[in-house]
């Protein structure tokens, strides 16, 4: 199956871009022939998957028994008994990939169901792909994507050079796999200027922003200047085109 999934994906058809012009328009215009690539929105395990990959958290680790990721504070216990408790795994566990998160039918993993996973109550053949604001919410708020956004953050600093411009360009990178045109870098610059200079009159604020969930920052770093890198962080893992297969 390994082989087969290599051989799909490593093909010329299946690496096309989806961009269409008008000719291919013309030659084939629903895609039967394949002229194009299809561009749909990621799965919700490669959703997150991805944003630990690009901020460097995401375990290479296989095999072995399922594990417990960081997910939002559901506040069952009190309704339905401990029994509904959520301890996060320690260590490199809680980055591993989506396919090992421990699934309960009763309380499924929530950022894969509002990504439209399937509840596994039944088989699905196909999943269906919806867009929401709950999407949007889970990918600024839930505690896997903000962690992913501070570890991108410290990642942009410490490899992306000395500069704003080139720690952005580094950022931009790692999310599109493509530079940023002049507009978009110069935005996610600006971005980064107001978001500094709004956050030094409340460092308690920032010093939050930049480290709960993923732990204190290194030695000798600016608690502002690093919660500001995680605010554009955030943004980068949440444009679209970072959510979407081109």
């Amino acid at each position: 199956m390994k082989k087969l999934l290599r051989l799909i994906i490593t093909s010329a058809t299946y690496r096309q871009s989806s961009a269409v012009t008008p000719a291919l328009i013309e030659r084939d215009p629903d895609n039967k022939l394949f002229a194009r690539g299809p561009r749909f929105r990621l799965p919700a395990e490669a959703i997150r998957d991805q944003a630990l990959f690009v901020s460097g958290l995401l375990s290479p680790k296989m095999h072995g028994p399922p594990v417990r990721p960081l997910r939002p504070k559901l506040g069952l216990t009190a309704a339905f008994g401990g029994g509904t408790d959520w301890e996060t795994s320690p260590g490199e566990d809680r980055h591993r990939r989506a396919l090992y998160t421990q699934w309960r039918r009763t309380s499924p993993y929530p950022s894969m169901i509002t990504f439209d996973a399937p509840s596994r109550n039944v088989c699905a053949v196909t999943r269906p792909r919806t867009n929401t604001p709950l999407q949007a919410l889970t990918t600024l708020n839930d505690p896997v994507y903000m962690e992913a956004a501070q570890a991108l953050a410290r990642r942009m600093v410490k490899e992306g050079g000395a500069t704003v411009e080139s720690r952005v360009q580094y950022g931009f990178r790692l999310c599109l796999a493509r530079p940023p045109q002049t507009k978009e870098a110069e935005r996610l610059a600006a971005l980064f200027s107001g978001a500094q200079a709004g956050l030094v009159g409340n460092p308690k604020e920032a010093l939050k922003l930049a480290t709960d969930p993923l732990g204190p920052l290194p030695k000798d770093t600016d608690a502002i200047e690093m919660a500001a890198w995680t605010v554009v962080a955030n943004v980068l893992l949440n444009l679209d085109e970072t959510f979407a297969k081109r």
